[in-house]
């Protein structure tokens, strides 16, 4: 099978938009409702909103971080098994 540079490339750059997708919409809504409950109860705490999405970042990284990276490690795994049809 031959694979090319930019093939490869593409793999990469669209597990690594999956790996950081999913934190990265778990922080936007998790934000968001903190937001929202800011405005309702008039909190002006500017660090609530900050440890909320670190917290939330971080739940869905223990959780789901061997799954998000798994297709990132399986293109590692391809590249390397590769390198000799790559390197000509």
């Amino acid at each position: 099978m031959e694979t090319s540079f930019s093939t490869l490339l593409v793999r990469f750059m669209i597990d690594i938009a999956i790996l950081a997708g999913a934190p990265l919409a778990v922080a936007t809504i998790s934000g968001l409702i903190t937001s929202f409950f800011q405005a309702v109860t008039q909190i002006q705490d500017q660090t609530l909103s900050q440890t909320v999405k670190i917290t939330a970042v971080v739940l869905v990284l223990l959780v789901f971080g061997a799954r998000l990276s798994g297709p990132l490690m399986t293109s590692t795994m391809h590249v390397f098994e590769e390198f000799h049809i790559l390197a000509n």
